[in-house]
């Protein structure tokens, strides 16, 4: 009797224990978060992307309820935090925010950033980029078709390039409409606006940086969708003739494998940015347009914009995946 009493309280104490240990992990994610979150961001302190970041850090720590401290992790047009995050542990104490291109045109191009779309959850995405092509004011070209024209007679014209996604906008131009230009690496995006206001470059793609500068810097075409709202009388690359066009967008993520429970609460604290008052004059202040996408329609963008620049690379022969 006594062993059969034994066996009984066993199985009843151990029965207890899964219980607990089952029931753990869907506790933890309904508490979440109970600690301070890492937010990465991928470029250096005080740029738009690190503006941005930190301004929707403040409201993701007010909707959530804990601190969201923002960590600078620059390197590899911003993919290297990407890199990092997607190899930590997925419980949302670790986010990633970056431009959209540094999960989708980066590890085309970069052999040590081995990762894709597919090694992350998106919560959503916030804001836009206003991606165009700028030139100083006193070039003799006001479009990109003008442009395209002019390098054909003048070779070897000086491109101001942030890095591997830039360059792969500027090959296929090249390979495309039959030009020839010199690269100029610069860093960061105000490295990249001096080298244009000062005339040491013809020409650079800008995320945005050049709307703050209209007496120095013009936009001869817009790489996104539709024309800017900081410059609607500049038609778009498509409207040109140059059949390219992405929207770039900055994203919130986390690594693959962190649970929907927790990726509905970081989505539904984003989407609360859209309406707080710093974040809109933010926006308007930087013309960094605001573009939420959920947590689906995010990760649908980021897989149509993984197969457009694949596309892309293979154009110009420099694809790594």
């Amino acid at each position: 009797m006594k062993t059969k009493l034994r066996t009984a309280v066993t199985s009843f104490l151990l029965s207890i224990a899964g219980a607990v240990t089952l029931s753990g992990p869907a506790l933890a994610e309904a508490d979440y978060p109970t600690r301070a979150i890492t937010l990465y961001v991928g470029y250096k302190a005080g740029g738009a992307t690190d503006t941005v970041g930190r301004v929707v850090a403040k409201t993701l720590s007010r909707e959530l309820g804990q601190p969201v401290n923002v960590v600078n992790r620059p390197g590899a047009g911003a993919s290297m935090s990407v890199k990092q995050v997607s190899a930590m542990k997925p419980d949302g104490y670790s986010l990633v925010f970056n431009p959209s291109d540094a999960f989708t045109w980066n590890p085309l191009l970069n052999k040590s950033l081995n990762f894709t779309p597919d090694d992350f959850e998106y919560a959503g995405t916030i804001t836009a980029y206003q991606y165009g092509m700028a030139s100083p004011v006193d070039r003799p070209f006001n479009t990109m078709r003008e442009f395209v024209d002019y390098a054909r007679e003048n070779p070897g014209l000086k491109f101001a390039t942030l890095g591997p996604a830039a360059n792969m906008v500027m090959e296929y131009i090249e390979k495309t409409e039959g030009i020839e230009l010199s690269y100029v690496p610069v860093v960061g995006g105000s490295g990249m606006i001096n080298m244009v206001m000062s005339g040491q470059a013809d020409i650079a793609l800008s995320g945005g940086i050049h709307v703050r500068f209209p007496d120095k810097v013009k936009l001869i075409g817009a790489l996104t969708s539709d024309r800017h709202a900081s410059n609607p009388g500049v038609p778009t690359f498509k409207e040109q003739g140059i059949p390219i066009a992405t929207d770039v967008v900055t994203v919130l993520a986390a690594p693959k494998g962190t649970s929907p429970e927790i990726m509905e609460k970081l989505s539904k604290a984003l989407f609360a940015a859209t309406t707080d008052p710093d974040v809109l004059k933010m926006s308007e202040t930087m013309s960094f347009p605001i573009s939420y996408r959920n947590a689906a329609d995010a990760s649908a963008e980021m897989q149509a914009q993984w197969k457009l620049f694949k596309a892309m690379t293979e154009t110009i022969g420099k694809t790594n995946n």
